[in-house]
């Protein structure tokens, strides 16, 4: 129950929550929504596109890359 709260509290703000441009800590700019062409699906491009998106767009990306490289330094501390 807890992991389908989680992923429809993500989904809830994924609409709410406008899509960034720029990201000040990679300094870059992020994937905007793809503009759906039927000649784009069917070479697998807009899949691409929007897997990219959805990637850059996710609701508090910031906090979840800080976690994913502490959890990195961590790991790798240990294995030295």
């Amino acid at each position: 129950m807890l992991p389908f709260l989680f992923i429809l509290a993500m989904f809830i703000f994924h609409l709410i929550l406008p899509d960034k441009t720029f990201s000040k800590e990679e300094r870059r700019y992020l994937a905007q929504g793809p503009v759906f062409e039927t000649e784009k699906v069917l070479n697998g491009s807009y899949g691409t596109k929007v897997e990219t998106y959805f990637s850059d767009q996710f609701p508090f990306r910031n906090f979840w890359v800080h976690i994913q490289e502490g959890s990195n330094q961590i790991l790798f501390k240990s294995f030295k």
